[in-house]
């Protein structure tokens, strides 16, 4: 098989530019993070861990790839 045929799939997972919902603070997270994420300024969740995909609890801006 020649290398131009493979298919090689994209990740699932990426980084995302969320941004706090009470304070509007900016913070970079992955979607997949298996800890549970915090604002630095206000203390608020941002991201819950579920197993797989991560909850994100805040206002996401933009997906970085």
């Amino acid at each position: 098989m020649k290398k131009h045929n493979i298919m090689i799939p994209k990740p699932r997972s990426h980084f995302a530019k969320v941004e706090c919902d009470s304070c509007k603070n900016i913070k970079v997270l992955y979607t997949f993070s298996t800890k549970p994420i915090v604002c630095p300024s206000c203390n608020a969740e941002l991201l819950v861990n579920t197993g797989g995909q991560a909850q994100i609890l805040g206002n996401i801006l933009e997906t970085l790839d």
